[in-house]
This record gives C-alpha cells, sequence and structure tokens, in this order.
C-alpha cells in the first residue's frame, strides 16, 4: 500500500493529495483536535514559534495499520523553516521506516534549511521533495511529482 500522510492548512497539501492520489497513493489527511482555521499572521507566529520549539499538536487518531513493505510519503507545510506541529506528532506516534519514507515539503517561503536537519536528525534517509507555493504553481507540481 502507499500512503501519502500529510497535513493542510491553507490548501497546498490538499492540492498535493489529490495529485498523490493519481499516482495511487492513498491519502490520510492528519486533523488538529482544535480546528486550524483562518490563516492569519496572529496564527502565522503562534504556530511557527511552536514549530521552532518542535512541539506536537493534539491531533486526531490517524487510523493507519503500517506493513513493513508499505510505502509512505509525508506532506508537511513549514512554519518558521521547520516541519508543522501536526507532522512533528505523527511522526512521534508512529514508527515508518527510516530508509522508504520520504518528505515532500511545502514552504509559503524560501526556507528549508532547518527542516531538512530536522528530518536528517530524525534519522530519514530520502531526500525531501520541496514544492513551495503548490497552488500558485500547479504545473510546478505535476512536473515534481513526477517522479513517484
Amino acid at each position: 500500500m502507499k500512503y501519502f500522510v500529510y497535513f493542510s492548512a491553507s490548501g497546498n497539501g490538499d492540492f498535493i493529495a489529490k495529485e498523490m492520489a493519481e499516482k495511487g497513493y492513498q491519502p490520510l489527511k492528519v486533523e488538529m483536535v482544535k480546528p486550524f482555521g483562518k490563516v492569519g499572521f496572529f496564527k502565522i507566529l503562534k504556530y511557527g514559534f511552536q514549530a521552532t520549539r518542535k512541539k506536537k499538536a493534539k491531533i486526531k487518531e490517524l487510523n493507519i495499520e503500517l506493513k513493513e513493505d508499505d510505502i509512505v510519503v509525508i506532506g508537511s507545510p513549514i512554519w518558521n523553516d521547520r516541519l508543522s506541529t501536526p507532522i512533528n506528532a505523527v511522526l512521534d506516534q508512529f514508527a515508518f521506516n527510516k530508509e522508504t519514507t520520504g518528505f515532500i515539503l511545502y514552504p509559503a517561503g524560501e526556507g528549508t534549511k532547518k527542516s531538512f536537519k530536522q528530518i536528517e536528525k530524525l534519522g530519514y534517509q530520502k531526500q525531501p521533495v520541496i514544492l513551495a507555493h503548490p497552488l500558485k504553481k500547479p504545473e510546478r507540481v505535476k512536473e515534481l511529482l513526477s517522479t513517484f
């Protein structure tokens, strides 16, 4: 089975999930217990600060039973150059294969250096794919996802 486990606050992750579904991945959307709501300046500051501190959001239960040969790709927005707090929670709860699990990162800005280090420090070995502004660059998304 192939899974795309992702979080989306602004629709970018949902757009990528549709593309991944066309490639045979089962999308599993991570939902926060307290919904994120509308994206705004103060929320960006709050959640960016939490991501900097590697906090884990309270998330609703994800119904996933992984088998050894399952393929997993994790999708995360980048908050203050780090993985989102809901994805931090997922990574804490599940024992994904560190050699085969991939990442798709979708930053609103250009910063991904610290998120790369975060993924590496967690022991994941695949190089993340960066899809900056997916909703604004749909053709670029399709091009970069052609390797999946």
